[in-house]
């Protein structure tokens, strides 16, 4: 018997007008997803708590059994470790970034997220920065890695100089909360500096770093010819990097063949993933990013992957849906989930054995009326092997609500099952 976990991000939302005020999960035609449903128990959990939004990677951190109100480091610094960023020796600080969208003339952000750009173009851009910014002054080194479309991680690092992930964020979204980034409704659009949280000199070191990069770097990409190339085009540029979630070291966490004696693949997109499989002793294998454009093949040739790996328990993170949540689209989010049942789903349901388990839900909220994440509990179905039905026709909010499945909180997924499924045995093979 083999575990598999699959994570449709950000799939669970609200009830939308424009969708006869259902949620895209009630009005996708899902059939394999109810193939599942059919041999299942489902319920509603809460991803980490009522006050504490998840991302994608503290969100993957609790599905998997760790609660990161324990361990949860923030995002730079998983995102840093995951790209093996962290250079052995140095006094470092990881953070997330993004290329936005600024007028100069107005002094306002269009998107503290930039749209449209191609691969070739981010890379272009970052590596402008990369040759180009000193920090020569600091006593301060610095990598940068540019991916998903605007979306980055930057580490500075020292052998000299103390750094602190304890400053403030400049992304306008989100306020930095301790290691959260709480997500920051009907905000300004006008860019923040950073400031020191506390009264260390590291963290005001830190802080004049990050204010003296965005300084620099914003200087370069308003020169760069990708986004000279764009305006003209009337596209909007990307011409402003906005930092959040710095972080430092993360604590030790229990391996988990330590926790449950049984072998973990994970499958995912993010560095910060990888990180988490680093941290717990996991595999992990990079898959292709995801957007509105899903891929048939890659969907086909990923579950290929996924049901031949010979780890007891497999995860894989499927981004689809998320970006439509973001964008406020309900109707591309409906039919994201549809294109990975029908590409993913249905072939995995014919490969998966009899007394196989499956387990899907998602790592966070992502409501198209709030078009960022939050922290509305999110549905999880557990199916297969000895499972007997609870009443439930469909993987969706309503139905899991009714749902059978004595689980309220993502960290005691696992646990139920090694418990309760597979009465505290070893029964994986």
């Amino acid at each position: 018997m083999k575990m598999y976990m699959i994570i449709l991000d950000g799939a669970a939302d609200r009830k939308i007008e424009i969708l006869g005020n259902k949620t895209p999960l009630q009005v996708s035609n899902t059939p394999a997803l109810d193939t599942l449903v059919k041999k299942g128990m489902q319920t509603l959990v809460t991803v980490i708590d009522e006050n504490i939004t998840p991302e994608s990677d503290s969100g993957s951190m609790a599905l998997l059994s760790y609660d990161p109100k324990i361990y949860y480091p923030g995002r730079g610094t998983l995102e840093g470790l995951g790209t093996g960023f962290i250079p052995e020796g140095y006094n470092y600080v990881a953070f997330r970034i993004n290329f936005a969208s600024y007028d100069e003339k107005l002094g306002t952000l269009d998107r503290r997220t930039a749209r449209g750009l191609e691969d070739d173009e981010l890379q272009t851009l970052a590596k402008d920065i990369t040759e180009n910014v000193d920090l020569f002054k600091f006593n301060v080194n610095f990598k940068l890695l540019a991916f998903g479309h605007h979306r980055g991680i930057l580490v500075f690092y020292s052998k000299t100089e103390k750094l602190s992930g304890n400053v403030s964020n400049t992304d306008l979204g989100f306020r930095k909360n301790g290691v959260w980034g709480t997500p920051v409704k009907n905000y300004e659009q006008r860019p923040l500096k950073c400031n020191s949280l506390d009264e260390k000199e590291e963290s005001k070191l830190t802080a004049d770093i990050v204010n003296d990069f965005i300084k620099q770097s914003n200087e370069i990409l308003a020169n760069n010819q990708v986004n000279i190339k764009r305006i003209e085009k009337g596209e909007l540029p990307a011409n402003y990097l906005i930092f959040r979630d710095g972080g430092e070291e993360p604590k030790k966490m229990p391996k988990f063949y330590e926790k449950f004696g049984i072998t973990l693949s994970m499958y995912g997109q993010l560095p910060a993933e990888n990180a988490i499989a680093k941290l717990i002793g996991a595999n992990f294998t990079f898959s292709k990013s995801l957007d509105l454009q899903l891929d048939k093949e890659f969907l086909i040739n990923a579950e290929k992957v996924f049901i031949s790996d010979e780890a007891d328990v497999k995860f894989i993170h499927i981004k689809g849906p998320d970006e439509p949540g973001h964008d406020n689209k309900p109707k591309e989010k409906v039919k994201a989930i549809e294109f990975i049942d029908k590409y993913f789903l249905s072939n995995l349901i014919k490969d998966i054995k009899e007394d196989d388990i499956v387990i899907v839900t998602c790592d966070h909220a992502t409501p198209c009326e709030m078009k960022i994440h939050s922290t509305d509990k999110v549905p999880v179905l557990i199916a297969g092997g000895n499972i007997q039905n609870d009443g439930s026709t469909k993987f969706d909010e309503e139905n899991a609500s009714k749902g059978k499945l004595p689980i309220e909180k993502a960290i005691d997924i696992f646990p139920y099952i090694m418990k309760e499924i597979l009465n505290g045995k070893n029964k994986i093979n």
